[in-house]
């Protein structure tokens, strides 16, 4: 498979697993790969997690295809009815499905790897929009899809962490090329002893979001979190990173606790 990279700013992540929006997990597949996005200087926007159901996984498809040229779904791709993410693709993309005979190959050479038959559920996974093409899984059995809705690339992955990583890596990571000469650059400061309004009272205009860097603070029992985020050119970032750390020392002076995670 050619890979073609595209220059991205910009990201949305949508997760695909109806126990993500019970509350029954956390959506670690969307924290990685923001991560991921991040140190190739794609800022996500938006995480997405929609349950199982055509509708909604189209329209969120839609949507954020919309707001962002890039977007990363992942989960629904299995054998199973509850996996609906082909069908949500080909919605959005006014397609209908059809069997990739390469993937079916690829299917069942891995299948008798592992001395098992291939199944008509097995074969669901070879089904994919006409427009879309398959990324093959080379630690599972489903591939994943890749295609263009309203001309942002949506990329569809499959949801074990195991078999989406190294998708990622192999394939997603390669076709990204973030705007030329930016990076995203992170530094955290600890707080302790100040409630958050009096943290933000003290820090006044450091905290304008039209600011470089940009400053937000999120608390967690006793402790703040300052995250400091320099979206530039990467030789400029420590720079101005060390003066906006410098301003929040003057502040809040004794209330610092530490630099980093603790």
């Amino acid at each position: 498979m050619t890979i073609v990279s595209r220059q991205y700013d910009l990201a949305s992540i949508l997760g695909l697993v109806d126990e993500i929006v019970l509350g029954q997990k956390t959506n670690t597949n969307s924290v990685w790969l923001a991560q991921q996005l991040a140190a190739l200087g794609v800022m996500t926007v938006e995480h997405v997690s929609v349950e199982d159901d055509v509708r909604l996984i189209e329209e969120a498809m839609r949507r954020l295809a919309g707001e962002t040229p890039l977007v990363i779904c992942t989960g629904g791709l299995g054998p199973t009815a509850d996996d609906l993410t082909r069908d949500a693709l080909a919605a959005a993309l006014g397609e209908k499905l059809e069997e990739d005979g390469a993937v079916v190959d690829a299917i069942r050479v891995r299948l008798s790897a592992r001395g098992r038959e291939m199944k008509d559920s097995h074969r669901v996974q070879a089904l994919r929009p006409k427009s879309a093409s398959a990324l093959m899984n080379d630690a599972g059995t489903a591939p994943g899809l890749r295609a263009s809705v309203g001309g942002a690339d949506v990329f569809c992955l499959p949801g074990p962490p195991a078999e989406m990583q190294p998708m990622f890596e192999r394939l997603v990571a390669p076709s990204i090329r973030a705007p030329v000469g930016e990076r995203i650059t992170t530094r955290l400061l600890q707080v302790c002893g100040l409630v958050e309004s009096e943290a933000a009272h003290r820090l006044g205009d450091v905290l304008a979001r039209d600011r470089m860097p940009t400053v937000g603070i999120t608390a967690s029992r006793s402790i703040l979190t300052l995250r400091l985020r320099h979206r530039g050119a990467p030789g400029t970032a420590e720079s101005a990173l060390d003066a906006t750390e410098e301003v929040i020392r003057e502040r809040l002076g004794p209330f610092l606790l530490a630099r980093g995670d603790i």
